[in-house]
């Protein structure tokens, strides 16, 4: 019976393995931007921000200046319980600045929704004086032609948006690195995979943009440490897939201490199982039931964590009774095909090198790159440890520090600026600023 069990194991592993490896090659094209429309979506910011004195007032001057009419959007910064001038140093450039303070609702997803009932930015869609919501990161830099991004798309009809993250500091040390290399493995080779094949991409944290319809519908409800996933995951439940912005970016911080990418991390990797837990179900359910391959997609998807859990315990078992390993897909294929198996295995570490040519990403970031399995297995340990912890919904801030200016950003990035500027579309009656694109 236990053979039994970890054949059938074994080969749900390998299935899974199998799908990614073919969902990554949707990956390597990219559908054609959209052409240009005049602006005309009126956009409402919101940055949630706690203790974020070092890095807020870089973001706010950089948002100031994208290249869309000032008039036609407004920033909103909500300083949840902060111990620091973070309100005070927003206040001063004339923006609006909520002061938040509560013990019981902490965390990004409650701030936002206690925003969203102060600014009367969700509920009605017929009420609302926005077009549209964005949400950034107080660490974050924003691509200038961010906003003419989203309105053409908004204009198009599309409804929740998620656009490229990109890392702000990746050639820091060996963690920032790693980290940005699996941010831009996941915005090529799963976000915009699953894009291209008509399949829901999902919010990634920061850069994301909700319409006034989805609003209307859904407002924003969240209960765990994974807010964009979830409300990812809630969307897709009502019919709503989320689509991906390859032509606009958003410049994230990324941790420069190992400890703090190991909190981070197993911070979303415990949202993440309480967001399975609380949708998949449901997902697979409905998605069967209407036979819509984005909801059993979606459903699927997060089982993940599970499935890699799975795999590396059948690796640790592999290793200790080998004979495990005679009746697994891995077994008869280095039997019968013996180049296969290595190929297979090798994949996930070959296909982020992809990303550089691909994504016209900076060279310097992958000479670390040896670094990254130890990044990748790392992953492992803290997926084990959410597993028999998802339970603790404690939220864990990060502190950030790299108060880089977009000035200084863009002269560390034109490749970006190359890369975005040959994927836009434009209409010949439309002029165009220089600064549009990073």
């Amino acid at each position: 019976m236990i053979n039994l069990f970890l054949s059938i194991l074994q080969y749900i592993v390998f299935g899974f393995g199998i799908y990614y490896l073919l969902l990554a090659l949707a990956g390597l094209f990219s559908k054609r931007c959209r052409r240009e429309h005049y602006p005309q979506s009126r956009f409402a910011i919101l940055i949630p921000a706690h203790n974020e004195a070092p890095v807020i007032g870089k973001l706010i001057e950089n948002l100031m200046e994208l290249d869309y009419p000032r008039h036609l959007y407004d920033i909103f910064v909500i300083a949840d319980n902060c111990t620091d001038n973070t309100a005070h140093l927003a206040r001063s450039y004339g923006i609006t600045v909520w002061e938040r303070f509560s013990r019981n609702r902490r965390g990004k997803g409650y701030a936002l929704a206690d925003a969203f009932k102060k600014f009367g930015l969700s509920g009605s869609a017929e009420r609302s004086h926005y077009d549209a919501v964005v949400i950034f990161d107080a660490d974050n830099l924003v691509a200038p032609n961010y906003l003419r991004a989203m309105n053409n798309r908004l204009l198009e009809g599309e409804k929740l948006i998620q656009c490229f993250i990109d890392s702000k500091n990746p050639d820091d040390n060996w963690v920032t690195a790693a980290y940005s290399v699996s941010f831009w493995y996941n915005n090529r080779f799963l976000l915009l995979a699953r894009y291209n094949l008509g399949l829901s991409a999902a919010l990634a944290g920061t850069g994301a943009c909700i319409s006034r319809e989805v609003l209307g519908e859904i407002g924003w409800s969240t209960a765990t440490l994974t807010e964009d996933l979830e409300y990812s995951m809630q969307a897709l439940l009502k019919g709503y897939r989320t689509s991906f912005a390859l032509e606009t970016r958003v410049f994230d911080e990324k941790p420069l201490r190992f400890i703090l990418s190991c909190r981070q991390r197993l911070r979303w990797a415990r949202g993440q199982i309480n967001v399975a837990i609380r949708y998949a179900p449901a997902l697979l359910l409905k998605g069967l039931r209407r036979l819509d391959p984005a909801q059993i997609e979606g459903g699927l998807r997060l089982l993940q964590l599970f499935v890699i859990a799975s795999g590396g315990l059948l690796w640790l078992l592999g290793m200790i009774f080998p004979e495990i390993n005679a009746g697994s897909p891995y077994g008869y294929l280095n039997g019968h095909y013996p180049y296969i198996g290595p190929v297979l295995f090798a994949c996930p570490y070959i296909l982020p090198l992809l990303t550089m040519p691909l994504d016209k990403l900076p060279r310097k970031p992958f000479v670390f790159y040896p670094l990254y399995p130890l990044f990748c297995i790392t992953w492992l340990l803290i997926i084990f440890g959410a597993i028999f912890s998802w339970r603790n919904d404690s939220w864990m801030s990060t502190i950030h520090s790299r108060a880089i200016d977009h000035h200084e950003l863009k002269q560390l990035s034109r490749d970006h600026r190359r890369a975005v500027s040959s994927r836009l579309t434009i209409s010949p009656h439309t002029k165009i600023n220089s600064r549009q694109a990073l």
